[in-house]
């Protein structure tokens, strides 16, 4: 694999921020720093158990959860009367060549104030980032619906995000578990110098078959492509929950099209559960360039 620079000085300033976007966006959300260690990945995840009906059992942990009690009396002061269940959703992470971050979701059910001393119960997702120990949620209380929301930062950033269903990575019948999960971690390690992620290192067996597929598949279901410069890997990125389980690396492919002097990018999703990439990154024919659309357009 060439070693090319991944925006020359032809690139055009839309193009880039484009690839920007897509390098970022998922780091919107439980960013943290390259001191986490990969290790700390692999011991969250090997606490994770599943039961004879193949449910994960997450590890309970009381303190946790007076904290999230805490966290709830102290933003949502003149809102909640009491903390009435937590319930564990999910544990995730994301690595890419120099940031890595994991987080926790929690669904918490709350008894709100209620001016005639009805009992009403309401629905909000936490969030906990087990090396910080920060706790934190995306909702916000709307008095005149009397319920919780995702506040308006929230709602855009979800907005641009790739639908994982779609691109044939979240809720499918196929999963992978948690020992294979494993093992992409442990293959992660191998492909560590100086601090920063080299998948060409850590994934040397499979690289070239990755490659093929990612060439394969965009020669097929992209038009005008004169060749393809380069293939670089951005990230890998898990979600374990208790009714679903994915991961998928994501690749940054620079392409040279045919009547432009400047070179293009896609971002292509690789399951290594099924060993198949896809993309949803389509062409905008007015503006000359690729998008990917926004969910709720």
């Amino acid at each position: 694999m060439k070693n090319n620079n991944l925006f020359p000085k032809s690139t055009n300033l839309n193009t880039c921020l484009i690839v920007f976007f897509f390098l970022n966006i998922f780091s919107a959300k439980a960013q943290e720093d390259e001191s986490l260690k990969i290790e700390r990945f692999i011991y969250n995840t090997e606490l994770l158990r599943i039961n004879e009906k193949g449910v994960i059992i997450p590890q309970l942990d009381r303190y946790l959860n007076q904290q999230i009690k805490n966290y709830m009396s102290e933003i949502f002061f003149d809102v909640v009367e009491s903390v009435d269940n937590i319930i564990w959703q999910s544990y995730q992470t994301k690595i890419n060549t120099i940031i890595k971050s994991q987080f926790i979701n929690y669904f918490v059910r709350v008894q709100i104030k209620s001016p005639n001393q009805n009992k009403e119960f309401r629905y909000l997702e936490m969030i906990h980032y087990p090396s910080t120990n920060k706790i934190e949620t995306f909702y916000v209380w709307n008095p005149e619906k009397r319920d919780f929301e995702l506040n308006d930062q929230e709602i855009e950033r979800l907005s641009y995000l790739p639908d994982l269903k779609k691109l044939l990575i979240e809720n499918q019948d196929t999963k992978p578990s948690i020992d294979e999960i494993i093992d992409e971690y442990k293959d992660l390690l191998k492909g560590i110098n100086n601090g920063i992620i080299y998948f060409n290192k850590s994934k040397e067996d499979e690289l070239k078959q990755i490659n093929r597929l990612i060439s394969d598949y965009i020669i097929k279901n992209y038009q005008n492509i004169e060749f393809i410069m380069n293939i670089s890997f951005d990230s890998y990125f898990t979600f374990v929950g208790s009714y679903d389980r994915f991961h998928y690396h994501t690749f940054i492919v620079q392409v040279k099209l045919t009547n432009f002097k400047f070179p293009f990018f896609l971002e292509i999703f690789y399951n290594p559960k099924t060993k198949k990439v896809k993309s949803d990154v389509l062409w905008d024919n007015d503006k000359q360039d690729y998008f990917r659309p926004r969910s709720n357009e």
